[in-house]
């Protein structure tokens, strides 16, 4: 009899929402924003649940946009709760009363943090998996890459989902477009701090931008990352 630990998966997306409240007046900016990558990331919480259902796995996602509270941060990142974004400054974020962060810390980011640690706990959760999407172009350059890997000084589960991709020609970044190492972030709070296998993949937001891309690139994602927990 086989002796394997059951690879129980949890999928998270920190920024899959761009809800906010109207009690916030809309944080003193145009609503249009609110549909761009400044205020979420594009198609990534139908990814989540698509990936959740193809690998019968636990999922859960932010429910407010990160432009009131960034959930992919350290609590004492001055980061946290951002004044500005792509240039684009948050009126109603500048000189905010602490009594405002306290609530929003509170009531949305120790929500969503306790959640995912109970989740975990709960469900014997082994494998913890970050979701999130990334603009195509960067001060007027199209961004190269496909998916991007993202990782910390535990790089075990992205090592292999990067050999994973390159094997099928897929263009792939090894944290790139940004960083994986941000102290306090989720996958520092949740995936290193409690030794679980951990990665997180950014998507490139034009793949997602209709059902039928998101239905695609779950397929491919699927497939690569049970090829690649099978090897852990």
């Amino acid at each position: 009899m086989s002796t394997k630990k059951k690879k129980r998966i949890l999928f998270i997306a920190d920024h899959a929402s761009n809800y906010i409240p109207s009690s916030l007046e809309n944080l003193g900016l145009n609503k249009k924003l609110f549909n761009t990558h400044i205020a979420y990331d594009l198609g990534i919480k139908e990814l989540c649940i698509n990936l959740s259902k193809l690998l019968k796995s636990k999922y859960i996602t932010g429910a407010h946009s990160r432009l009131i509270i960034d959930l992919n941060r350290d609590v004492s990142d001055p980061t946290l709760i951002p004044e500005i974004v792509d240039g684009k400054i948050i009126v109603k974020n500048v000189n905010l009363s602490e009594n405002e962060k306290r609530k929003r810390i509170s009531e949305i980011y120790n929500k969503y943090h306790d959640n995912i640690r109970s989740t975990i706990k709960r469900d014997h959760i082994t494998i913890l998996i970050s979701l999130h999407s990334f603009n195509p172009i960067f001060k007027k350059e199209k961004r190269n890459i496909h998916f991007g890997i993202l990782s910390n000084q535990d790089r075990r589960l992205s090592n292999y989902i990067i050999t994973e991709m390159k094997r099928r020609k897929l263009k792939v970044g090894d944290n790139e477009p940004y960083e994986g190492n941000l102290i306090g972030d989720t996958m520092y709070k949740h995936g290193l701090k409690n030794n679980l296998h951990h990665t997180l993949i950014e998507v490139r937001n034009d793949l997602l931008s209709s059902p039928t891309k998101i239905h695609k690139v779950s397929m491919i994602l699927k497939r690569i990352i049970n090829n690649s927990i099978n090897r852990i």
